[in-house]
């Protein structure tokens, strides 16, 4: 465990406590975390910051994220040819593009089949064989260590890093890291939980996305713009989304917290035409779940 002096984002001195906090996933466990903030940047972090090798147990080699295939891949591949994107990515065939914490590779796996020239970076090594096995070109290790091994030379024309950012000790270094290996008129796509959304303000630690302990960093828009602006990048496009079984299952904790409403009651009260209104109206407003933010070279949109 580290603990922290700065902000890990904007580097300010003026951090405070501002509550305990627990894993979402076992609510009746004691309040083992410390959740600070900055009072310049607004970030939220926990402090002290545990170190990786603390949160593996967190990350069994069946960990949801750790699939190396998505279901009906063919179905999907078919269906992202069709729309011309995938996962809110506009497909780059023929492109380099490479994904930070890429788990077991299915992302890869859709967009390799589409055309796209794929590198994963991966520092679960369960995972990060798991995708190798599965042919793909994955490094085990951070992005910070795979910078030491193999420089700076080889540039990619798209770097994603899907809810990722939130896991890493130093957000703003990490996407200088990713600024070095962009090439010139690439971009970086993010996605991170939204603190900023409704049912995070309302839950608290126990948002199903709050996800402490594996989360050790909590963003708004503003704190991730802070982020790529202290790492030398400018903000391409920025929005929000909501998945709607994220907003069902953000949805019935709410009840669940407030009403004592068991799960398989609340879920059977929501309708997916309702849920994907309720989606919409969140990111008509910017408060979705998860912000989507698409970052550049400063010189790439003179």
């Amino acid at each position: 465990m580290q603990q922290l002096t700065n902000c890990p984002v904007c580097d300010s001195p003026k951090i405070s406590f501002r509550n305990q906090v627990g894993n979402c996933e076992r609510p009746k466990e004691p309040l083992h975390w410390s959740l600070f903030g900055c009072d310049d940047c607004g970030l939220g972090f926990l402090n002290p910051q545990p170190s990786w090798q603390e949160l593996i147990p967190y990350y069994p080699p069946d960990y949801l994220c750790y699939n190396t295939h998505v279901d009906d891949e063919d179905a999907v591949v078919e269906e992202a040819k069709r729309r011309g994107e995938y996962r809110h990515i506009p497909v780059p065939a023929g492109k380099r593009l490479l994904d930070v914490g890429c788990g077991g590779g299915s992302f890869l796996q859709v967009l390799k089949k589409l055309g796209v020239e794929v590198k994963g970076v991966e520092p679960g090594e369960s995972a990060a064989a798991a995708a190798r096995d599965s042919g793909l070109d994955v490094f085990t290790g951070t992005l910070e260590e795979y910078i030491a091994q193999n420089g700076t030379e080889k540039k990619f024309d798209v770097i994603t890093c899907s809810h990722v950012l939130m896991a890493t000790p130093s957000p703003a270094q990490t996407l200088d890291c990713m600024r070095q290996l962009l090439a010139p008129d690439g971009y970086i796509w993010v996605s991170v939980p939204n603190l900023d959304c409704e049912s995070a303000r309302l839950l608290g630690w126990r948002w199903h996305s709050a996800y402490f302990p594996r989360n050790i960093i909590q963003f708004t828009p503003k704190t991730l713009s802070k982020a790529g602006e202290v790492a030398g990048l400018v903000i391409r496009r920025q929005s929000t989304y909501s998945f709607p079984a994220a907003v069902a299952y953000s949805l019935c904790l709410r009840w669940r917290h407030r009403w004592f409403l068991p799960h398989k009651i609340s879920s059977r009260l929501l309708s997916e035409n309702y849920l994907q209104q309720a989606a919409k109206e969140l990111d008509s407003r910017g408060e979705g779940e998860a912000i989507l933010m698409e970052f550049g070279h400063p010189q790439s949109l003179d």
